[in-house]
């Protein structure tokens, strides 16, 4: 299960890093891209969450973690919706959670007896 989360958390992020690559350029992303962006992501996080409910305890970090990286790309999301330019402050803080959240996973999808304390 965790393994299956983190495959499509790695396609999120390839597709993050492209949106990021576009916004920090100045250019546009396409309106599909974010939805499916997220969409994606969503995937990820029920895969998570159901394995967190088998009892693997250790991922509401992740869980914890996925909670602020949605609303930052909720944020970011519609602020952008409307014609504003997304701070890139709130860029970084979403994929700078992403990425240790992304860490955490693949550091218990690989460790199955491992814990962080």
């Amino acid at each position: 299960m965790l393994v299956g989360a983190l495959a499509v958390f790695t396609l999120v992020a390839l597709m993050g890093l492209a949106m990021i690559s576009d916004v920090w350029a100045g250019r546009p992303v396409g309106p599909a891209y974010p939805i499916v962006h997220g969409a994606a992501s969503l995937v990820g996080s029920a895969l998570v969450i159901v394995a967190a409910l088998a009892g693997d305890t250790r991922l509401y970090l992740n869980i914890g973690m996925a909670v602020v990286i949605i609303g930052l790309g909720l944020l970011m999301g519609l602020t952008a919706k409307k014609g504003k330019r997304v701070p890139r402050a709130i860029l970084v803080a979403h994929a700078g959670l992403a990425v240790i959240c992304y860490l955490a996973l693949g550091f218990f999808a690989f460790n199955p007896s491992a814990t962080l304390i």
